[in-house]
């Protein structure tokens, strides 16, 4: 009699356990990361599944704070909206932390916008032309009165504006893949892009006729992950970053996606 009620007894445990188990996994929050496609960043594979550097960090930064991640296919000029609006809970996607939007005819710092983790990755934007404009396109002078692609409320796009003059236009994009085919077909006379990006694409596939403008430099920027004002999960997620540079996760993803000469723990990003 004692044995059958200590495996009764055993019986009930393992249930209750189970069920606690699948209270746990049910209970557990979802991270919700506005993003666009960016080539070795955040993209899907043939299957739909999301891949990249970003993605994969993404969900190893949720393993350490106990959140499932899900990653939300935003307009890049509609990020500020997207978040205040609670359909992302932050800007993940290769977003520049020491830079400025217009917003409503006033260029305001990002940093008044929303609260930035660490730093990440070092970046910068680079200018992408035809190789048969090389001749035409060497300086940052020669893009006076030229029409650029720029994804809208990019540092891009801010860039633009400011060398492109009176005579020159602009056509802007939900995200920056779009100036590559734009540039190539001969619509725009320039991009302005993220470098990393530019480097995983000019020069191969069907963009091999594309080329950075490498004497035009323009200033360092630092990627981080942007929440909302005041939001408790900024520090969470810094602790989960120095962690995972710590245990090499991070240089790991890096030189799977080719970007271990540029990724970098910035704790102080400077405006």
């Amino acid at each position: 009699m004692k044995r059958i009620l200590a495996l009764v007894l055993a019986g009930l445990m393992c249930a209750c356990c189970f069920v606690a188990c699948e209270k746990t996994d049910e209970e557990k929050p979802t991270l919700v990361c506005g993003v666009t496609i960016f080539e070795n960043m955040n993209e899907k594979d043939e299957n739909g599944n999301w891949t990249g550097f970003e993605s994969e960090f993404a969900i190893e930064v949720g393993k350490i704070i106990g959140y499932d991640v899900k990653f939300q296919e935003i307009d890049w000029g509609q990020k500020y909206m997207e978040l205040s609006s609670g359909t992302i809970d932050c800007i993940w996607n290769g977003f520049t932390a020491n830079s400025t939007d217009k917003i409503d005819g006033v260029d305001t710092k990002r940093s008044d916008l929303v609260d930035f983790t660490y730093g990440y990755m070092l970046n910068q934007q680079c200018v992408v032309i035809k190789k048969d404009n090389a001749d035409k396109i060497k300086s940052e002078a020669d893009l006076a009165g030229k029409k650029a692609g720029v994804e809208g409320g990019s540092a891009g796009e801010s860039y633009a504006a400011s060398v492109i003059g009176e005579t020159g236009s602009m056509d802007k994009y939900t995200a920056q893949n779009k100036a590559f085919l734009e540039v190539k077909s001969g619509a725009v006379d320039f991009a302005v892009m993220d470098i990393v990006l530019a480097k995983n694409v000019c020069g191969q596939g069907d963009y091999a006729d594309l080329i950075i403008v490498e004497d035009i430099k323009l200033s360092s920027e630092v990627y981080a992950i942007g929440f909302s004002k005041g939001s408790e999960l900024t520090a969470k997620v810094n602790e989960a970053i120095k962690t995972l540079f710590e245990n090499g996760k991070i240089a790991e993803l890096a030189t799977k996606y080719g970007f271990e000469n540029v990724v970098q723990l910035v704790e102080k990003i400077e405006d």
